[in-house]
C-alpha cells in the first residue's frame, strides 16, 4: 500500500528563511521537491566524501569484530582520516613488498652477495661480472679464457660470475646481470620491517572496527544533514529579488496535523494540494505485518508510481511459496527456522526484519520438505514412516509419483501467479487510465479463466468437448470482442483491430514461456534433494569404523552445508526473478518511483 501525499508550497520572508529551514528538518516529514538542473559542484564533493565515509564504514564493518562501547573514539572526522592514512600506508607498503618480492626472486640463485664488499673489491681494481645463459649455451673456452666461478644452477639456466682485474674486459655471449643496492639479507630485513608495519595497520584497524564504526555512522549522517541542508538552500525558488523564498514539499497525509500544528503556530504562509499524476510524488509504503519482510525485496528492484498498485503483499505469498518449494527440505526448513529464532536476540534492530523473512521462508521450506518427503536429503517415501509408505502405494496405484505431481504443481502455482498478475493488471489499469482501457487486459482474463474452467470440467468431471463446446464457442466469441475490438475504447475498431492482433500475438507467446519460466521450482527442488542425497551415500560409504564416522558426520556437516548455501541462494534468485520478470510483468507493473526521503535530522 502506497502512503497518500499532500504537496505543500511554503512562502517565506527572507529574513526568516534559515530558521524556518532549521524548524522544517526539526520536524523532519517534509520531502523537499528538487527542482531541475544539476547540483553545484560543492554540493557534489560533499556527496563524494559522504561515499568515501560509507565505504570506509563497510571496510570495517567487513573485519567482522565484535564491537564494543569506548569513550576514547568518538571524533568519527579523526578517525575518517586516520583510516585513509593508513589504508593509503597499507597500500604503499603492499607495492614495496611486491618489489622487494620481486628483487628477492632475482637475488635468491645468487646466494647473499654484500654490495659493500663488491663496491671494496671494485676499489682495488677487482671488478665482478654476473652472469646467466641458458645451459645449452655455455661455452667451455669461456673457463680457459677467463677466471670464472659457476655460483648455481636452476630452472635450465646457469648463474657465474667473472673476476677482471685492472679494467680487463669480458667478451661473453651471455646476459649480464646487474645487483640491485640492497642485498639479499637487505631485503629480507626490509620485508619483515614492513611485515610487521602491516601487521600494526590491520590490528589498528581491527581497533577502529571494534570501537570507531558508531562514530564514523554519526560523522556520515553530519555530513548528510549539512549536505541535505545545502540542496534544500539551493533547490528553494527566489522571488521578488530573493526577499521571498518559496519551498515545496510532499508530507504524507498521516503525518499532516503535525505540520499543520507548526504552522498554525507561526502563521507560515502556505498551499496545500493533492498529487496530481504528471507529478513525480515521492513513494512511502505502508504495508504491516507479513507483508511489510518483503519491501526489502520489492526495493531491489523498484518502487511503484504513485498511481499504481503496490505488489509487494501480493507477491509476498507466492515468493514465499516458491523459496520452501525451491529449497524443499524439512530438515533445512527447520534449521532456518530456529536459527533466525536465536539469531533475531542478538542482532540489532534494523536487521530483526531480515530473521522475521528467513523465519516465514523456513516455515515454508518445512512445508514443501514434507510435502515432497525429503529430510537432511533422506527420501521419506523410501522410509517406513506410516503416512508416507501409504501416499507412496497410492501413487504406484494411479502410476505416477511424487515428483511428477511437484512438476505439476510447479507450473499450476505459475498459471494461478500468471492469472493473478492478469487481474491485477485491469485493476491498475482502471486505477490510472479508467474501465475504457483496461477492456482488453478483462477480455485475456475472461478467456484463460474459461479456458480452466473448460479444461476442469473436460478433464475431473469427465464432460465431453462436445457438450462443453456452446460454452467453448461463447467464451472465444465474447473474449474475442473484448481483445480485439474493444481493447481501447477511445481509438477506433479498426486501430483496435491491429493492436488487438499484435497483443494477441505476444500473449500466446509470452503466456507460454512464462508458465514454462515456472519448472525451474521443481527442477531447484529436485537438485536440492538429489544434491543431500549424494552427501548422505558418500557419508554412509565411509562409515565402516570410528576413523570412519568421524569422516562420515564431517562429510555429513560440511556437505549439507554446502547444499543449504547453494540451493538456499538458487531458491532465493529464482523465485525473485520469477517476481521481477514474469509476474511484475504480467501485472502491468511500471514502477520507477521515487523512495521518501524526509528533510530531517540524523544526529
Amino acid at each position: 500500500m502506497i502512503a497518500q501525499m499532500r504537496k505543500y508550497s511554503f512562502l517565506i520572508y527572507h529574513r526568516e528563511y534559515d530558521e524556518f529551514l532549521e524548524n522544517l528538518r526539526n520536524l523532519g516529514v517534509v520531502h523537499l521537491i528538487e527542482r531541475q538542473g544539476d547540483v553545484t559542484e560543492d554540493i557534489r564533493d560533499q556527496y563524494q566524501l559522504i561515499d568515501r565515509v560509507d565505504k570506509t564504514t563497510r571496510f570495517l564493518n567487513k573485519r567482522e569484530i565484535e564491537q564494543k562501547e569506548t569513550s576514547e573514539m568518538k571524533d568519527g572526522e579523526a578517525i575518517f582520516a586516520k583510516i585513509n592514512e593508513l589504508q593509503s600506508k597499507l597500500e604503499h607498503n603492499q607495492h614495496a613488498l611486491a618489489n622487494i618480492r620481486k628483487e628477492m626472486n632475482e637475488l635468491q640463485p645468487w646466494g647473499n652477495f654484500s654490495t659493500e664488499i663488491l663496491n671494496k673489491l671494485k676499489d682495488n681494481h677487482i671488478d665482478l661480472k654476473f652472469y646467466v645463459t641458458p645451459l645449452r649455451k655455455f661455452e667451455a673456452d669461456w673457463n680457459e679464457t677467463y677466471t670464472l666461478e659457476v655460483i648455481s644452477q636452476s630452472g635450465g639456466s646457469l648463474y657465474f660470475v667473472v673476476i677482471l682485474r685492472n679494467g680487463e674486459e669480458a667478451e661473453i655471449a651471455a646476459e649480464e646481470f646487474r645487483f640491485p643496492k640492497h642485498s639479499l639479507a637487505d631485503l629480507h630485513e626490509k620485508q619483515a620491517e614492513l611485515l610487521k608495519e602491516n601487521s600494526e595497520t590491520e590490528k589498528t584497524f581491527d581497533d577502529y572496527a571494534s570501537s570507531g564504526i558508531p562514530a564514523l555512522e554519526t560523522f556520515k549522517n553530519l555530513l548528510l544533514e549539512k549536505v541535505e541542508y545545502e540542496k534544500a538552500r539551493y533547490h528553494t525558488n527566489r522571488e521578488a529579488e530573493e526577499r521571498l523564498m518559496i519551498v515545496e514539499g510532499w508530507v504524507p497525509s498521516e503525518m499532516e496535523e503535525k505540520v499543520g500544528e507548526y504552522l498554525e503556530k507561526t502563521g507560515t504562509v502556505h498551499i496545500t494540494s493533492a498529487a496530481q499524476a504528471e507529478e513525480k510524488v515521492p513513494i512511502l509504503l505502508k504495508n504491516k505485518g507479513f507483508s511489510k519482510k518483503f519491501e526489502m525485496l520489492g526495493d531491489l528492484y523498484s518502487l511503484p508510481k504513485y498511481n499504481e498498485l503496490d505488489l509487494t503483499p501480493f507477491f509476498a505469498p507466492f515468493y514465499t511459496i516458491f523459496f520452501g518449494f525451491c529449497l524443499g527440505d524439512t530438515g533445512y526448513g527447520l534449521l532456518m527456522v530456529f536459527a533466525s529464532m536465536f539469531a533475531r536476540k542478538k542482532v540489532r534492530k534494523e536487521l530483526k526484519p531480515v530473521l522475521s523473512l528467513v523465519f516465514y521462508l523456513g516455515l515454508s521450506t518445512i512445508f514443501f520438505g514434507l510435502l515432497g518427503g525429503t529430510f537432511f536429503g533422506i527420501n521419506l517415501f523410501e522410509t517406513n514412516l506410516p503416512v508416507y509408505s501409504s501416499l507412496q502405494g497410492m501413487m504406484s496405484t494411479n502410476n505416477t509419483d511424487i515428483n511428477q505431481i511437484l512438476f505439476y504443481l510447479s507450473l499450476a502455482l505459475g498459471g494461478v501467479q500468471i492469472l493473478f498478475g492478469m487481474v491485477l493488471k485491469a485493476i491498475n489499469e482502471i486505477i490510472q487510465y479508467g474501465w475504457k482501457l483496461a477492456i482488453g487486459t478483462i477480455g485475456w482474463i475472461v478467456l484463460l479463466l474459461g479456458l480452466v474452467v473448460i479444461g476442469i470440467l473436460n478433464q475431473l468431471f469427465g464432460m465431453s468437448m462436445d457438450q462443453l463446446k456452446p460454452f467453448l464457442y461463447s467464451l472465444l466469441a465474447l473474449s474475442g470482442v473484448l481483445i480485439l475490438f474493444l481493447n481501447n475504447l477511445k481509438r477506433n475498431i479498426l486501430m483496435n483491430l491491429g493492436v488487438g492482433l499484435w497483443d494477441s500475438y505476444n500473449m500466446v507467446t509470452g503466456v507460454l514461456g512464462d508458465l514454462l519460466s515456472y519448472i525451474r521450482l521443481f527442477a531447484l527442488g529436485i537438485s536440492s534433494a538429489i544434491l543431500g542425497y549424494v552427501f548422505n551415500s558418500l557419508a554412509l560409504s565411509v562409515s565402516g569404523s570410528i576413523l570412519g564416522i568421524v569422516f562420515m558426520v564431517m562429510i555429513l556437516v560440511i556437505g549439507h552445508s554446502i547444499n543449504l548455501f547453494m540451493s538456499g541462494l538458487g531458491a532465493f534468485v529464482h523465485p525473485m526473478r520469477l517476481t521481477f520478470v514474469e509476474f511484475y510483468k504480467n501485472a502491468g507493473f511500471a514502477g520507477g518511483g521515487r523512495k521518501y526521503n524526509p528533510f530531517r535530522k540524523l544526529v
